[in-house]
C-alpha cells in the first residue's frame, strides 16, 4: 500500500481530534494510502504549529523517507514562509515526490519547486477530506492520486489566446510574500497561479499593483485566476473590479477556473507544464 504523509507546515488545528484522525486514515485506505501524520502535526505555538525547528523537521522527514510517496499539508492558516530557510533543499532534490497544498502552503510549494525541482498539485488540504461540501473536491483528488490526468475546466476566458509553461502559484498574499525573495522562481514564461479569500478590494489592489510594478506580470505567458470572494469596500468596489483594472486588457491569456477556498472543484499541478489554450474547454497538462 502507498503512504501520504500529512505535515502541519503553518497554524495548529483543533480539528484531528482522535476520532477524526481515524475517520482520515479509513478515508485514505479506502483510496489505497496509509496515513502518515507528521511527528509535529498537533503540535501548538501561538498561531503556528509548533516551532519552525519542528515544522522544518516534519518537512525534511516526509520528503526523505522513501516509503512516502505524497506528502500533503493538514491545513493552511499562517507560517511556512518562516521555515524555507531551514529546509536542506539539496537533500530534498534528491527525494522528490508530490506536495498536496493551498492556501499558506503556497509558500512552501513555491520553494520546494524553486530550489528542488518538486512539483504538486494546489487546491486541496487534509481536512478537507473530513468536509462533507468538499466531496466532490475529494473524488477528484481520489481520482488524481489513483493516477489519472488532471481535469481544468475553464470557467470563463478573460483574455483570449495559448500559452504553455510551468504552473507557478496558489495563494495571492502568499506568493507576493516572496517578491524578492530567492524562493520566488524566474517567472519568464510561466503561468501564473493565483486566488484569495477574505482580502478586501484595497488589499487585492495593493498586491496586484506589486505584481505589475515589479515588471513580474510583464514576464508571464498566462494567467489562471480562481475565486477571490465577495468582499465589498465601502465604495461599493468589488475584486472583480479589481481583476478588471488588472487583467481586462491583458495581453496573454487570462482564464477563471473553479479553484480556490472553498467548496470548489479544480486542483491545479504546480510545477509542471501547462498548456492554456482559450480556444480550448480545457487546460492541459504535458506529460
Amino acid at each position: 500500500m502507498k503512504k501520504i504523509a500529512l505535515i502541519s507546515q503553518s497554524s495548529p488545528t483543533q480539528a484531528l481530534t482522535p476520532e477524526n484522525l481515524k475517520r482520515l486514515k479509513t478515508l485514505f485506505d479506502g483510496m489505497g494510502y496509509q496515513l502518515h501524520l507528521g511527528s509535529h502535526a498537533l503540535d501548538n505555538n501561538r498561531h503556528l504549529a509548533g516551532t519552525d525547528a519542528d515544522r522544518a523537521a516534519d518537512v525534511m522527514q516526509a520528503f526523505t523517507d522513501d516509503t512516502v510517496d505524497v506528502v500533503m499539508s493538514v491545513r493552511g492558516g499562517s507560517g511556512s514562509q518562516r521555515i524555507l530557510d531551514r529546509l536542506d533543499y539539496d537533500l530534498l532534490r534528491r527525494h522528490k515526490k508530490p506536495f498536496w497544498t493551498l492556501s499558506d502552503g503556497t509558500a512552501l510549494q513555491t520553494a520546494l519547486y524553486t530550489k528542488a525541482g518538486i512539483s504538486g498539485y494546489s487546491g486541496i488540504i487534509g481536512l478537507y477530506f473530513l468536509e462533507p461540501d468538499m466531496q466532490a473536491l475529494v473524488a477528484e483528488a481520489e481520482r488524481l492520486l489513483n493516477g489519472a490526468a488532471p481535469r481544468i475546466p475553464i470557467g470563463k476566458v478573460i483574455r483570449p489566446g495559448r500559452a504553455e509553461g510551468v504552473c507557478i502559484g496558489g495563494n495571492l498574499s502568499v506568493l507576493t510574500g516572496l517578491i524578492g525573495t530567492p524562493y520566488l522562481p524566474d517567472m519568464t514564461g510561466k503561468i501564473l497561479l493565483l486566488e484569495d479569500v477574505n482580502e478586501p478590494p484595497f488589499r487585492l489592489e495593493r498586491m496586484f499593483a506589486q505584481w505589475r510594478l515589479s515588471g513580474l506580470l510583464d514576464q508571464v505567458a498566462g494567467v489562471i485566476l480562481g475565486h477571490f470572494g465577495d468582499q465589498t469596500d465601502k465604495y461599493g468596489g468589488t475584486p472583480q473590479d479589481v481583476l478588471n483594472d488588472y487583467f481586462g486588457d491583458f495581453s496573454r491569456p487570462v482564464v477563471h477556473v473553479d479553484y480556490g477556498h472553498g467548496a470548489h472543484t479544480v486542483l491545479v499541478p504546480v510545477g509542471r507544464t501547462l498548456i492554456l489554450d482559450t480556444q480550448k474547454s480545457h487546460i492541459e497538462e504535458v506529460k
